[in-house]
C-alpha cells in the first residue's frame, strides 16, 4: 500500500448534519441500516468484492480520498474503476487486511443521514510487518427504495505506522 499524503481537507464533506423536522424523524430500522452500510463497505474491501463494494454507492455518488491526485470521482462506474486500480496497483502487498469502524457519529433524518466514523485499517506486508492505516470517513447517506446508499464518501487517512512484524495465525 502506498504510504498516504497529508489530507486535503480535515471537515466533513457537504452537510455536516441531516436536517428535517421532527416528522421525518428517522425510526431505529433507518439508524440500523445506515449502521450496516458502513459495516458492509468494511467487510466488502477486505475481502476484495469490488463490483458489490461500488454497489453501497448511489449511481451519482461523489468519492474522494485524502491520498489520491484527483479531487473526486463521480458515480458508481468511476467508483468501481479507482477500486479496481488502486487494487491492481496493490496486488500481492497486503494479506489478512482488516477494517475496524469505531462507533460512527450518525445523523439520520427522513431519507438522508451523514456519518463521521473513524477506522483502523490492518495487513501484512510481504515482509512479513504489520502496517495500520489510521483515519476517518465523513459520509453523507440516501435512502432509496429502502436501501442506504453512500452519496458521498470521503476518506481522510490521518497517519500510517507498523508496530512490527505479525506472525499468520497461533502460536502454541
Amino acid at each position: 500500500m502506498a504510504t498516504p499524503r497529508s489530507p486535503k481537507s480535515t471537515s466533513a464533506p457537504g452537510p455536516t448534519a441531516a436536517t428535517g423536522d421532527a416528522s421525518e424523524a428517522a425510526s431505529p430500522h433507518d439508524y440500523e441500516g445506515a449502521r450496516q452500510l458502513l459495516s458492509r463497505y468494511c467487510t466488502l474491501i477486505d475481502r476484495g468484492k469490488l463490483v458489490e463494494l461500488s454497489e453501497l454507492f448511489h449511481l451519482e455518488a461523489i468519492f474522494s480520498v485524502s491520498f489520491d491526485s484527483a479531487d473526486s470521482h463521480v458515480g458508481r462506474e468511476a467508483i468501481l474503476a479507482w477500486y479496481t486500480q488502486f487494487f491492481q496497483e496493490r496486488r500481492g502487498q497486503a494479506r489478512l487486511p482488516r477494517h475496524k469502524l469505531f462507533e460512527p457519529h450518525l445523523l439520520v433524518s427522513g431519507d438522508t443521514g451523514t456519518s463521521t466514523a473513524y477506522f483502523d485499517s490492518d495487513f501484512l506486508e510481504p515482509s512479513g510487518a504489520v502496517r495500520v492505516l489510521a483515519g476517518r470517513y465523513d459520509d453523507v447517506l440516501i435512502k432509496v427504495r429502502s436501501q442506504w446508499f453512500f452519496k458521498q464518501r470521503t476518506i481522510t487517512v490521518n497517519y500510517n505506522y507498523s508496530p512490527g512484524n505479525g506472525q499468520e495465525g497461533m502460536v502454541a
